[in-house]
């Protein structure tokens, strides 16, 4: 997942105020201290992958390795070398940390985008550092590696000159650096989210001004130096002048820029003088539906030279990267852009701020000039007709509150006999009596019954150590919230009192149960079906059992239903409910609300884009000998690829170990569900509908209940 940058995020947060409470993130078993021993003595061959439980990146490098007769262990050992700087996942998604932090990791909403400690000091020292330090470092080693007497003597006047030149220009980026690291950590203070993580992370995103191609050409000018040093050809040490030259010119300039032109981004309304206004359209917009990110662009200028880059990824989701470029050009008339989103599934997503940029048009720098522009997007549920099928017939089960056949008044099987005095005389039928000579009245053959008190509860509960593999799990919450949905209109329209039980998040930030009356406005259904989500607080057993308080919190009272129905993925055994007279468990099979198993590590990587290649020759020609992306694009780099293909891999031994789990779990609690006296339904989803079908009735005993309570409160 990529980093979020820490001041918008921040800015995000002050406007809704103190709700971030530091919540428990579970960690990995695997000890950072394991993968540090790994990289030292083994990186080369990757075990320091394989460690965490990607064998497949492992083997990759381990490949390189060999095929270089050693030479390529050394990507191994950057590779490990950075990713100790950070903060690891092991293949089930867990961070790993050290052994003495392991189990007692509480993390800010801020800080999970946040870089570690040491990471951030490191790109500190890289950024503003090494920058000015590394031609220093690269003339010193060349004195001593070569013969360079005529050069050496000369290197009195070159450093005295070379600090007039680069002294100036590490003092505006350090100056740059200074201020826009003080407007972030002002943002985060004012979110009362300031701690030391935070600050070091503010510093080192305003640091930051080398793109990979600037980094690379730096890197060419200082090879081209030593190699004029080395064999004393003066022609090459006028080349690596030159482009040493230019590359700091251009990085001056950027830097200036994003330090003293810039004034001020506002995340306000246009009306208001904001530069950049963000907004979904529609803000609010049904699963499915065509949703637009549109951001407003007004004033900001652009000087000759540069590009003014916009750039964010949107929650994992959505599927989509947002990216403009603004040309040269000062604006200041209404700038409109926009950018078609991929998916719009179910959910309620706050999108993390865009990096707004000054990037020259060598594109050798990138000068963060703000993080901003957030918005949030709410997704409502598409609520489908389920079809039921009702569970086989047997002597000792009976039907439940959905395989029960309901009956209007028109429907029902009537019996006659000969009117008794007091009977209803509205009950005679008069045709009968007519024919037989004597007054006849109809009585129903089955007992009138008045609307049930239904309670459709949806449960989001997963272990703890699984709320990090939410974005693989979620399309499974969508079917439970459909059907959940689903359930409770078909029980509406046959005249039931319907409730809508969940865990939802409120406005506030907080997770809590939530009460919905289902047979009030349908939008309310719909918008908490949006913002439920998994969470490890509430047990659905739990919130049947002691209901939700509403209004007068002191209240203990304690309300049966007469059916509840519980729409589950079930990831452990359930409990006994004690809520109402008979239980029905809807229950979503894991095996199918995973889907399929993921693709093979060929097939990986010959579809790179998730558009459907499949492993032809054509195809694996196309894939070995051209560029995966359009020329120029920066995903061409051999970097860059190789860190796209690690992060898919990584994510299908994440999607392999998730499923085994959750299959191995979900069979042992089907079990379960089945031994109890409750009726069972297995959920289906069949072209996109739902079925459900019924595995067993009801053999409940109906428990003593005073029907004379009332509905249930809720706190």
């Amino acid at each position: 997942m990529p980093a979020r940058d820490t001041a918008g995020v921040a800015r995000a947060a002050a406007e809704l105020g103190d709700v971030r409470p530091r919540r428990h993130k579970p960690t990995s078993p695997t000890a950072k201290e394991t993968v540090l021993l790994a990289w030292f003595f083994l990186g080369w061959l990757g075990v320091h992958r394989m460690v965490l439980g990607s064998f497949a990146v492992g083997g990759i490098y381990a490949g390189m390795t060999m095929l270089t007769c050693g030479l390529g262990g050394f990507i191994g050992y950057v590779d490990g070398f950075l990713l100790l700087l950070g903060t690891p996942r092991d293949q089930h998604g867990l961070p790993v940390v050290w052994s003495w932090r392991r189990g007692k990791l509480f993390v800010d909403p801020l800080e999970e985008g946040a870089y570690e400690p040491t990471e951030a000091v490191a790109r500190i020292v890289g950024h503003v550092g090494l920058l000015f330090l590394l031609p220093y470092l690269v003339v010193s080693g060349g004195f001593t590696l070569f013969e360079t007497s005529q050069v050496r003597d000369t290197a009195g006047k070159f450093g005295v000159f070379s600090v007039l030149v680069l002294a100036p220009l590490f003092l505006i980026q350090l100056v740059g650096t200074v201020k826009k690291a003080r407007a972030q950590i002002a943002l985060l203070r004012k979110a009362n989210a300031l701690t030391r993580r935070t600050r070091l992370d503010a510093i080192a995103r305003a640091a930051a001004i080398l793109t990979p191609r600037g980094l690379l050409v730096l890197l060419t000018g200082l090879g081209f130096l030593m190699l004029s040093l080395a064999y004393q050809w003066a022609d090459l040490g006028v080349i690596a002048v030159l482009a040493l030259s230019a590359f700091y010119l251009v990085t001056s300039v950027s830097a200036f820029l994003s330090a003293f032109i810039v004034r001020r981004f506002s995340n306000d309304l246009l009306a208001r003088g904001a530069a950049v206004h963000r907004r979904y359209a529609p803000g609010v917009a049904r699963a499915g539906d065509v949703v637009r990110d549109t951001l407003d662009v007004k004033g900001v200028p652009v000087p000759p030279g540069f590009f003014l880059t916009l750039a964010g990824t949107l929650p994992p989701r959505l599927a989509t990267e947002v990216r403009h470029v603004i040309p040269p050009k000062s604006r200041e008339e209404r700038l409109a852009l926009s950018v078609l989103l991929k998916r719009t599934p179910r959910g309620t997503y706050d999108v993390p701020p865009l990096r707004i940029a000054f990037s020259d048009l060598l594109g050798m720098t990138s000068a963060t000039v703000a993080s901003l522009a957030t918005a949030r997007l709410r997704v409502l549920p598409a609520v489908r007709p389920a079809e039921v099928v009702a569970p086989p017939p047997t002597n000792t089960e009976q039907p439940d509150i959905l395989s029960r056949p309901h009956r209007f008044p028109t429907e029902d099987l009537f019996r006659f006999r000969e009117y008794v005095a007091g009977d209803d005389t509205r009950r005679i039928h008069w045709e009968m009596s007519l024919r037989a000579g004597r007054m006849i009245v109809k009585t129903p053959d089955s007992k009138e019954s008045s609307a049930k008190r239904v309670v459709v509860a949806l449960d989001t509960w997963v272990p703890a150590d699984w709320l990090d593999h939410a974005a693989v799990i979620d399309d499974a919450l969508d079917s439970l919230v459909e059907a959940w949905l689903a359930i409770a209109q078909r029980l509406v329209e046959q005249g039931e009192k319907v409730t809508l039980l969940l865990v939802a998040r409120a406005n506030d930030g907080t997770l809590r149960p939530e009460v919905v009356a289902a047979g009030g406005n349908h939008a309310h259904g719909l918008d908490a079906g949006a913002r439920a989500e998994w969470q490890a607080d509430y047990r659905i057993e739990d919130v049947l059992d002691f209901g939700i308080r509403q209004g007068d919190r002191r209240a203990t009272e304690e309300v049966a239903f007469d059916n509840a129905i519980v729409v589950t993925m079930r990831l452990a055994p359930p409990a006994l409910p004690r809520v109402a007279r008979e239980t029905t468990w809807v229950y979503y099979d894991p095996d199918d609300a995973l889907g399929p198993l993921p693709r093979g590590v060929i097939d990986t990587w010959i579809d790179f884009d998730d558009t459907g290649r499949k492993l032809t020759a054509g195809q694996l020609f196309k894939r070995a000998l051209f560029l995966p992306h359009p020329v120029g694009a920066e995903e061409n780099g051999m970097f860059a690829r190789m860190k796209g293909l690690e992060r898919r891999l990584e994510e299908r031994a994440h999607r392999l170990a998730l499923r085994w789990r959750a299959v191995a779990v979900g069979r042992h609690a089907l079990n379960v569900l089945l031994s109890l006296p409750d009726a069972v339904y297995r959920l289906e989803i069949v072209n996109g509908q739902h079925r459900l079908v019924g595995l067993k009735g009801s053999a409940r005993v109906a428990r003593a209940v005073d029907v004379h309570q009332g509905q249930r409160r809720s706190a």
